[in-house]
């Protein structure tokens, strides 16, 4: 009788690879009234800045920094912030 082998595990990659909350911006926008505004983004992205889900657009920098903040805290992931002030 041939020797069994068990199926060999399945690695999903995703799941290892390394994620980071990035914080970038100001780029600039348009609003309603054609007005030139800045905006930041705040997103979990993997290691080429790829977002990874949910892109949030802001229309603050202090809210975008703390909105980047939090989401770092609260999913225990590395902050990368590469925005400036308006």
């Amino acid at each position: 009788m041939p020797p069994t082998t068990a199926p060999s595990p399945t690695c999903d990659m995703r799941s290892a690879s390394w994620r980071g909350v990035f914080f970038d911006g100001p780029q600039s926008d348009t609003n309603a009234d054609g007005d030139e505004i800045p905006i930041w983004f705040v997103y979990v992205g993997n290691e080429e800045a790829e977002p990874q889900h949910t892109v949030y657009t802001c229309f603050s920098f202090d809210l975008a920094q703390d909105l980047a903040r939090r989401m770092s805290r609260d999913r225990k992931l590395e902050l990368v912030q590469d925005a400036t002030p308006d």
